[in-house]
């Protein structure tokens, strides 16, 4: 019997140890990736050569690897592969029927609220404060201003002239990135500026939300640390006890 025990707890803890891991590794390679796709390779020469194929390429691997995380959620997990199935269908689609670009924002924004959805659920759920767990914190913010990013350009297609800019308006959603990780951070350069109220609202919700996961996400991560800390000097006392 005891020997049957002390199997089953090595067997748990191999899995407990592998499962940590995927996870980690799964979320430090969607995280990399979106670091590599949005922030590093926009400044090379061949991207601005081959710029609509790049895109493309880049947001099917972010989003078959963010998909990827919530293997195992169930229900959640198969609606965000349905939605990013879409998504990549009807993006890759739009290179033979150009009638379909028109749904290639609208489609990604849904694949990506998705994913925002699957990573949130890991990152809240209880447990101790690790590294994949601030990677997802991280990789959700970054999510928020591609999510916004693609609402602007959904927005500006439907309602020309409703930012005024330094320059002409972004006309794709790369352009509109600046954009919106500058309203996400409250920095605000005010060289793209909403004049209606539709815009200014959008703008407007995407800087508090912004703010509101910034403050959430630090209560919960400090609230975790706290339980965890109580929690192991909780079962310290009763083994000095014992």
């Amino acid at each position: 019997m005891p020997q049957t025990a002390a199997k089953h707890a090595r067997h748990s803890a191999r899995k407990l140890v592998k499962d940590t891991w995927k996870a980690q590794a799964n979320l430090s390679f969607f995280l990399g990736l979106m670091v590599l796709f949005v922030f590093v390779l926009p400044l090379s020469s061949v991207v601005e050569k081959h710029f609509s194929l790049y895109v493309d390429i880049g947001y099917s691997l972010m989003l078959i690897s963010g998909i990827a995380i919530g293997w195992g959620m169930s229900w959640l997990f198969y609606l965000g592969a349905a939605a990013g199935l879409v998504g990549l269908i009807v993006r890759w689609l739009g290179w033979w029927y150009p009638g379909v670009e028109r749904f290639r924002e609208p489609s990604t924004l849904v694949a990506v609220l998705f994913l925002i959805l699957l990573l949130l659920v890991r990152v809240f759920r209880k447990g101790p404060v690790s590294g994949s767990r601030l990677q997802g914190a991280v990789a959700v913010y970054l999510l928020m201003g591609i999510l916004w990013a693609h609402a602007y350009v959904i927005f500006n297609r439907d309602h020309p002239n409703s930012f005024v800019a330094n320059e002409n308006t972004p006309p794709t959603v790369a352009g509109w990135t600046y954009f919106s990780f500058v309203t996400l951070t409250t920095v605000g350069y005010g060289d793209i500026t909403p004049k209606v109220p539709g815009a200014r609202m959008l703008a407007v919700g995407e800087a508090i939300a912004g703010q509101m996961y910034l403050a959430v996400m630090l209560a919960r991560l400090v609230a975790l640390q706290v339980a965890g800390s109580t929690e192991n000097g909780g079962d310290t006392e009763k083994s000095d006890g014992g």
